[in-house]
């Protein structure tokens, strides 16, 4: 609801007429197009300063009016000019009242909404009985000017008087400290009702610390600007510096702007954990969405080079550069790796970033890749990295019936007939040698094995030997069930020392105690 001239004048000639009365006592006749002029100023004097204007002789404009920028002017000096930049209420002060502006450049045309912070009487309570303002003395600070360091030179703390559609419940305050400014309405983000005046000469007023329109402000007004998690704007529209870029900070965060990326908002924990990464200029680039809700109530916010997510099991992480393509691929925090869990970190010769099913890792002597679900399993018990594998040289990859993925110095791999197993070292040149999965051996059965003297491992159609540190030799056929029945390697016949060959429908393995031909 607006108020009217008429609702907003008292006295003993209330109404229109009673208002024309007055002003033409106040300023001499007037035709009517000064008429109207006259009374807008009279009315909002009246309202906003009934005791400067009602109970003292001055003109209206020396209380209120004016689109000056200096305390000769009569307005109150915007709060972002004296509260370090934050376009909010001061502390000490509350919001006290509000009106709006009509076409204001400053909201992309549309209504520009001010509202006044009243001081408190914070010293004392006397000159409270009558209009509710307690006496200067009693106010929470003082009446000055802005410094002449800025153009917003406008009256600090002076003048007496409360629109009160703001806190009602505070029966009595101080002067105006200052004032605020919203591109949405009070009663959505203040504790106001929505009862509303308007001035239209305050369109325009402003202060260097205030951001101008733009996409910035757009997408602020669209989140509800103070009603939303960024708060109140800590300053103006400020460039990165790279011809790219602009942003704003707000008590909540910030927004960062872009021709190709847009404008997107970031909590103050987000803007953190992106700063720590270098901000736009660094691994992540410049943010391309605003926070996305994931799986297991998660969040993922997406950057031009990567991204920051989080979820209710694990921390805040970041992905970026090729670890990021990488989780793409993979299907991201849905997919097979699924959130991480630590950052990129430095090992030996390489680096890994770990998640919850899995890591993605690279090295001087490899290309980057994913390691995940029971390969992950394997890798680990296997001593990662460091351990008998080295670094992973692929991915995951389908071979008849089953799939392996390499490694430095061997490879994980399974079948529809068998479990996961690792070969690696000695037994994986042997079983490269015997054709692999496809060759005479098949796939692993079980892991590496510790035996008398050296070590063995099974596969589906025969067996790879190994005396000491010697080359391992493949068993498989007839040959091998004599070898066994003759005790194998504590038998007589002792360890293999040449691999099983076929030759004219027959096979043949030489041991370190004789030769046995089937």
């Amino acid at each position: 609801m607006s108020g009217t001239l008429e609702q907003i004048t008292t006295g003993e000639r209330r109404g229109l007429v009673g208002l024309v009365s007055r002003i033409s006592e106040r300023f001499g006749p007037v035709g009517r197009r000064g008429f109207f002029v006259g009374a807008a100023v009279a009315g909002s004097a009246l309202v906003t300063d009934p005791k400067a204007y009602a109970l003292r002789p001055q003109t209206a404009y020396s209380t209120i009016c004016g689109p000056g920028n200096t305390a000769s002017s009569g307005w109150t000096v915007f709060c972002s000019t004296i509260n370090k930049g934050v376009n909010s209420c001061p502390p000490g002060s509350f919001a006290a009242g509000w009106w709006k502006a009509a076409g204001s450049s400053w909201c992309g045309g549309g209504y520009r909404y001010i509202v006044d912070c009243n001081a408190s009487c914070s010293k004392c309570s006397s000159g409270c009985s009558g209009d509710h303002i307690c006496d200067k003395g009693c106010w929470s600070c003082s009446c000055g000017t802005g410094s002449t360091a800025t153009c917003d030179q406008r009256r600090i703390c002076c003048n007496a008087f409360r629109y009160g559609q703001c806190n009602t419940q505070v029966k009595c305050s101080g002067g105006v400290h200052c004032r605020v400014v919203s591109c949405v309405p009070p009663y959505k983000w203040a504790n106001c009702t929505t009862t509303s005046l308007r001035d239209d000469r305050t369109a325009e007023h402003s202060s260097p610390s205030l951001p101008k329109w733009g996409p910035i402000s757009a997408r602020y007004k669209a989140m509800g600007e103070q009603g939303s998690f960024l708060k109140a704007s800590t300053g103006p529209v400020r460039s990165v510096g790279d011809g790219k870029g602009t942003y704003v900070r707000y008590q909540g965060g910030a927004i960062y702007s872009t021709s190709t990326n847009g404008s997107r908002a970031m909590n103050n924990w987000v803007l953190s954990k992106w700063n720590e990464e270098g901000g736009p200029r660094g691994h992540l680039g410049y943010p391309t969405s605003e926070k996305i809700s994931t799986r297991d109530s998660g969040w993922i916010h997406l950057f031009q080079k990567g991204a920051i997510t989080d979820s209710a099991s694990t921390s805040t992480q970041t992905v970026w550069g090729v670890r990021y393509d990488v989780w793409k691929r993979e299907g991201r925090e849905g997919g097979k790796l699924g959130y991480p869990v630590g950052p990129k970190t430095d090992v030996t010769n390489g680096w890994i970033q770990l998640f919850q099913k899995g890591a993605i890792t690279d090295s001087t002597a490899t290309s980057t890749q994913s390691v995940w679900g029971v390969r992950w399993d394997v890798w680990k018990r296997e001593g990662r990295e460091k351990g008998t594998l080295g670094f992973p040289t692929g991915p995951l990859t389908s071979t008849t019936n089953g799939w392996i993925q390499l490694f430095q110095k061997g490879a994980i791999t399974d079948s529809t007939a068998t479990t996961t197993q690792a070969v690696h070292g000695a037994m994986w040149t042997g079983w490269v040698a015997a054709g692999r999965e496809n060759g005479v051996l098949g796939y692993p059965t079980a892991a590496v094995s510790s035996a008398s003297r050296g070590s063995y491992q099974a596969f589906r159609s025969g067996e790879l030997w190994r005396l000491g540190s010697g080359s391992a030799r493949r068993l498989y056929g007839e040959v091998l069930s004599q070898w066994k029945a003759a005790g194998g390697a504590t038998g007589k016949y002792g360890y293999p020392v040449t691999d099983t060959v076929s030759s004219n429908g027959r096979l043949t393995c030489t041991f370190e105690g004789g030769t046995i031909t089937a």
